[in-house]
């Protein structure tokens, strides 16, 4: 993970034709340091990898031409330890960068509705019991995303997060702060 300040510019395809992006500059005139290369990437669910299973809905992706895939939310670090894993040792998938979904619950009513009716979310019971005992869910959410996040950078495959909180985006930056302060530097 990377947290110290970096200078983005605009890729080709995501500029008008009147973008000077390969001048280093915005369609606004406004001067960028540095180069963005443009990634392909694809949605994937992550699952609890049963015996057999094997990615070919991702290693289809990454043959279209896929580089990356960024994941529904995952709340759970031996579930994207055994899922990397298992992506890892199949030939196709082997070099796609995994960004894994997590979100600071805000409580558990909320974190239930998205384990129960959000299609590929994974949340551990446990972690909806623990946002059941604390005196502020909410605060105990952005904790919990914390401790995720250190946890997800130590899984081989896995190269980053995305930090997602619909109606909660307040709590973004906290996470990524405090994750920053966690997490050793690169």
């Amino acid at each position: 993970m990377r947290c110290k300040p970096i200078s983005w510019a605009l890729p080709p395809a995501a500029c008008t034709t009147s973008c000077a992006s390969d001048k280093g500059e915005l369609p606004s005139g406004r001067e960028v340091a540095g180069r963005a290369r443009f990634f392909l990437g694809a949605a994937d669910a992550p699952i609890d990898p049963p015996a057999g299973w094997q990615p070919d809905k991702l290693a289809a992706k990454v043959a279209a031409g896929a580089e990356f895939a960024q994941t529904q939310f995952c709340m759970d670090a031996g579930v994207v330890r055994r899922y990397a894993a298992r992506v890892a040792e199949h030939a196709a998938t082997r070099g796609v960068f995994l960004l894994i979904g997590i979100a600071p619950l805000r409580s558990a009513k909320s974190a239930r509705w998205m384990q129960q009716r959000l299609y590929g979310t994974i949340i551990p019971d446990s972690l909806i019991e623990r946002l059941e005992q604390a005196a502020d869910p909410a605060a105990e959410g952005e904790h919990i995303a914390v401790e995720l996040i250190e946890q997800l950078a130590t899984i081989p495959g896995v190269a980053g997060v995305h930090v997602m909180a619909p109606a909660n985006e307040d709590a973004v930056p906290r996470v990524i702060a405090e994750a920053c302060q966690r997490l050793p530097r690169r």
